[in-house]
């Protein structure tokens, strides 16, 4: 996948009434250019994952869909989207990660994630999402810049304000862990 199409079918797997939009309203909500979207679109169309019908357009294949948006995702683009690596400042500030307050521009994702969604995870793991510079995590007094780090700090690229579930899934599955994989399989259920 192209990234304007990994921009795209995520927007459209996040919420149904997604693909009932028009090409200007998913330009808009995605950032792409309604060239880029015309262009994804007809790919899905002759793929067979969007078919238009008398009542509006279908995702169908949802599944299938889910697995290769996050199988791309994990396996080539999210190392692209790597910043740097951060660590805690101390052992008693990496037990207690949930008191950290991120700024605003800044989301957990993977394994931190997962554990905020359904605390069923414990984090071994830590990534970040920032929408322009890692620097902002500095502010929170509680992790530095360390190139060796636990935290992996990566460039956000969705619209919406929270981390989609599928970058959640797709995050756990780029780790190799049975525990991750078994996350995983908890997240994929609610989206």
């Amino acid at each position: 996948m192209q990234k304007s199409e990994m921009r795209l079918v995520l927007f459209l797997l996040q919420d149904k009434a997604n693909i009932s939009k028009t090409y200007r309203q998913m330009a808009k909500e995605t950032g792409l250019s309604l060239g880029s979207v015309q262009g994804v679109m007809s790919d899905l169309v002759e793929q067979g994952f969007v078919v238009e019908t008398s009542k509006g357009r279908i995702l169908r294949k949802r599944i299938f869909l889910i697995d290769r948006w996050a199988r791309e995702y994990s396996e080539g683009r999210k190392k692209k989207h790597l910043i740097c690596r951060f660590r805690f400042l101390a052992e008693s500030v990496k037990e207690h990660w949930t008191d950290i307050q991120l700024p605003s521009q800044a989301r957990w994702g993977g394994e931190p994630a997962a554990f905020l969604i359904d605390g069923y995870l414990r984090p071994q793991r830590w990534d970040i999402y920032v929408d322009e510079s890692a620097d902002c995590l500095i502010s929170t007094g509680r992790m530095i810049p360390d190139p060796e780090g636990e935290i992996y700090v990566y460039r956000r690229f969705w619209v919406e304000n929270d981390i989609p579930k599928l970058v959640v899934y797709a995050d756990l599955l780029s780790i190799s862990d049975d525990r991750c994989a078994e996350a995983a399989d908890r997240i994929k259920i609610l989206i």
